[in-house]
């Protein structure tokens, strides 16, 4: 078996972000096979641009059978699967190459990041300030699928809706193995109304995938999961409950089940379904953070503190854990630990707004200004240039009086984005009386922030003065 590569895709009106996805793979695979389902934009035009192997397709509701007829035009030893909100970054192709050199034995799992601004996601990884991938968005969370697998007999894709190859590859012999590569995804790039209608589909879908195998708990496991994506978290605890009276000891449908019934404000339920997931399963990392965010919301700081730090022994690498393990130990009034904790939650996200006040505030809190500085400062030395990271350390300075580097630190904010910081560096600089440089930051600081009530007042008052 060779080496070459189908990228098979389905598509419907992508004309807004189809040609960045080709151009992401124009190095990487030897053909393009496209199934159009109905566009009635530049969809086709763009893909005929890239020389792409195009049918239409009429579409009937099922996603395994487009994704099955893209495969059908495939001709190369291998095939990628992908959606044109998707990319492959540059520096990742050489290494997808190499896998497709390996044997047909092999198909690989990769970890897609689902962008979004959603900051509630329980397993939501914030984006580095220089994240080349980020476009804006606050963060990802993560789903995993087979991407890559060799064009093999009897290969192909099964369900209507949440359509995986996997289960074809098992009876084929094909073993999946995990991959690091990511594919980036931005699933709200095309608009709001896009998310909605295509959030809508998944649903309608789901509920015929549920009524045509009503015995089957994965539909409503699925069911479930797009409920909770539109925020439904009523019926989503409904379909899960369903997923459970066909599969009662699954520990990861009594997992999302006791997210789902927290977010209904259903805590002594939410618990329960969260204890029984972890009887059945103690090493379930996320079961231990929902539970610890129910005992949060309740003020049960010890019964908290368990849970994030199970989580963390769990999965050493949820590093956002230390933020919610900080905030329990706040509650329970050991500043100390929390600001050990929240200096872990920091240092591992720079960029988070919530992992810096929560550790200024207990820094503060505990009188341990130099301390917080220089931690502030290491981490600018570090490289990492973000703004509010230069207001909080010109806030540390201004409390000790030493404006100087105080307003180096507020200038630095601002040219960085931040309003706050030209709010702070006017205040400075009307504490020092100048103030036509005082009203000239606050007005930087209402040109990024029109509506920021601070910098108002405060330039009403140095007119006055004025």
């Amino acid at each position: 078996m060779g080496n070459t590569i189908s990228l098979a895709m389905i598509v419907k009106d992508e004309g807004q972000v189809l040609e960045e996805c080709l151009e992401s793979v124009r190095e990487l695979v030897d053909e393009i096979c496209i199934v159009d389902t109905g566009s009635h934009d530049r969809t086709l035009e763009i893909a005929r641009a890239f020389g792409a192997r195009t049918i239409g397709y009429l579409w009937c509701d099922d996603f395994g059978a487009a994704r099955n007829e893209s495969l059908r035009l495939c001709s190369k030893d291998w095939i990628l699967v992908l959606d044109a909100d998707e990319r492959i970054a540059k520096e990742d192709i050489p290494a997808i190459k190499r896998l497709a050199k390996g044997p047909p034995a092999f198909a690989y799992e990769f970890t897609t990041r689902n962008y979004t601004n959603a900051t509630d996601i329980a397993d939501l990884e914030s984006c580095a300030p220089d994240d080349p991938h980020a476009r804006g968005f606050a963060g990802w969370h993560p789903s995993t699928k087979v991407r890559l697998f060799p064009a093999a007999p009897g290969v192909r894709f099964e369900g209507k809706v949440h359509e995986l190859v996997e289960p074809s590859l098992a009876r084929a012999r094909i073993q999946v193995e995990p991959c690091k590569i990511p594919v980036h995804h931005y699933p709200h790039i095309k608009g709001l109304n896009h998310t909605h209608e295509k959030q809508e589909l998944y649903l309608r879908l789901g509920h015929d995938k549920v009524v045509q195998d009503p015995t089957d708990p994965k539909g409503y496991i699925e069911l479930g999961n797009q409920y909770a994506e539109t925020g439904n978290f009523e019926q989503a605890a409904g379909a899960y409950r369903e997923a459970l009276r066909l599969d009662p000891s699954n520990p990861l449908v009594l997992r999302d089940l006791g997210g789902a019934l927290h977010m209904t404000k259903r805590p002594e339920e939410a618990k329960k379904a969260l204890l029984l997931a972890l009887r059945l399963d103690p090493e379930l990392a996320d079961a231990w953070r929902n539970l610890g965010v129910v005992y949060l919301d309740q003020k049960q700081w010890p019964a908290a503190i368990e849970s994030f730090q199970n989580a963390l022994n769990a999965k050493p690498d949820w590093t956002d854990g230390y933020r919610y393990l900080s905030i329990a130990l706040e509650g329970k009034g050991d500043f100390e630990r929390a600001a050990q904790a929240s200096h872990k939650a920091l240092q591992a996200h720079p960029e988070n707004p919530e992992c810096l006040r929560l550790y200024i505030h207990q820094m503060l809190r505990l009188e341990r200004r130099q301390e917080a500085r220089d931690m502030l400062q290491r981490l600018i030395d570090e490289k990492v240039c973000v703004a509010n990271i230069h207001n909080a350390l010109g806030e540390l300075y201004f409390y000790d009086e030493r404006l100087n580097d105080a307003k180096a630190h507020f200038e630095r904010a601002g040219r960085l984005g931040s309003s706050a910081g030209y709010n702070n560096l006017g205040v400075v600089l009307m504490k020092e009386q100048q103030y036509d440089k005082a009203a000239a930051a606050f007005e930087q600081c209402l040109a990024l922030e029109p509506g920021h009530h601070g910098a108002l007042a405060n330039l009403q008052k140095v007119r006055n003065r004025a």
